[in-house]
């Protein structure tokens, strides 16, 4: 008896080639997903128009969903959800009272290097933030998130992704650190002119409640628009107590950078095209890579590059004749994992895309009127 196979993204067929030719056996396309993954996803992408397993379009991102100010015991927070990655951004801010000769441009310096001989982790203040470091991520994976991360302490991911969202933060100066000033209580001077006491330490605590890949530009978004949301108490030194007084009755937001960085994730399958004129066997059969943009978890574990773009917008120029508006952004950073060469062709892609999500991630900000 011979045995055929043959597998199409739809469905797998066993045939069995004998006399009494019986009816072929068919798999289910979830079944042939699991036994060949790298080839399930290589068929979708080959079929023009390309189609990726979850029906999106390799340019196509999924539709997320904000909402703001959801913890009652947070002074900021934010739910983001694209697709089937949910992440829940809560902030809390502390005070951090400064002692008697602490230079307080060191506090607002994101570039400035502590030491952990003098100044350990938790030894500054009521507010545990240690020299230098006035803003803190953290990022943990909750129970049941997704199969590939069970009950237990944080592992490489979780760890990994939390100093990613760290770095992001220092390197794009996210948040002016001179609005985490605490200023004495004097009402003679003007607020600029006053001592400065101490300062408002946050403490940025991200939690993964559904992971369906792209974790980090989820997480991101939650991070902006739990900073926009941000309203912290009026917190003001008392010369008589010699101590830090908060009025829970007044609050002032905190200042953000002018033009907000975003991020976007974008992933290079590769795939294998023939020419048009070479057979299914050929030799002449050439490797490719598609980009994709937002990808699945499903996607990232077939993915050999991962590129990470951060941009900002420049302006927004309206036209004279048309009247159209056009987002143009500043690119400040790309992260790239992987061994394989990124053509300028792909790099142009993944910037446009990522315009293109800048813009409908401000138009969501804007409609939660945290513009």
């Amino acid at each position: 008896m011979e045995i055929a196979i043959s597998a199409s993204p739809q469905v797998a067929q066993k045939h069995l080639v004998g006399d009494n030719e019986p009816p072929p056996l068919t798999f289910p396309t979830s079944l042939f997903r699991h036994i060949s993954p790298a080839l399930y996803l290589q068929r979708h992408l080959l079929h023009d128009p390309p189609i990726r397993p979850n029906g999106r379009h390799p340019s196509q991102q999924r539709d997320f969903t904000l909402t703001t100010n959801s913890l009652s015991h947070a002074h900021g927070s934010a739910v983001v959800r694209t697709g089937d990655t949910a992440v829940v951004c809560g902030i809390r801010g502390e005070i951090l009272t400064l002692a008697p000769g602490d230079d307080y441009a060191a506090f607002e310096s994101y570039h400035h290097s502590q030491n952990p001989a003098t100044y350990g982790c938790g030894s500054r203040g009521s507010g545990g933030a240690s020299w230098g470091d006035l803003v803190v991520s953290n990022l943990e994976m909750s129970t049941g998130c997704s199969k590939k991360y069970p009950l237990g302490p944080p592992g490489s991911f979780a760890q990994t992704l939390s100093d990613q969202i760290q770095e992001l933060i220092r390197v794009s100066k996210l948040i002016d650190l001179t609005s985490l000033r605490i200023y004495a209580q004097d009402e003679t001077m003007e607020s600029s002119r006053r001592p400065i006491k101490g300062y408002w330490s946050l403490y940025i605590d991200l939690l993964c409640i559904s992971l369906d890949g792209n974790l980090l530009d989820a997480a991101w978004y939650a991070i902006v628009a739990a900073l926009r949301s941000l309203k912290l108490p009026l917190a003001a030194w008392n010369p008589i107590e010699e101590r830090i007084f908060c009025d829970r009755s007044s609050f002032h937001p905190i200042s953000l950078r002018h033009n907000i960085p975003l991020v976007a994730t974008f992933i290079l399958v590769p795939v294998t095209r023939p020419p048009e004129d070479a057979g299914p066997e050929d030799p002449a059969r050439h490797r490719d890579d598609i980009v994709l943009n937002d990808p699945d978890a499903f996607e990232e574990d077939e993915a050999n590059e991962t590129l990470t773009i951060m941009c900002t917008s420049i302006n927004e120029t309206e036209g004279k004749d048309t009247g159209s508006h056009e987002t143009r952004v500043r690119v400040e950073r790309i992260e790239k994992i992987g061994e394989r060469k990124l053509g300028k062709p792909q790099l142009r892609e993944c910037v446009d895309l990522a315009t293109q999500k800048f813009a409908h991630f401000m138009k969501v900000l804007l409609r939660e009127g945290l513009n």
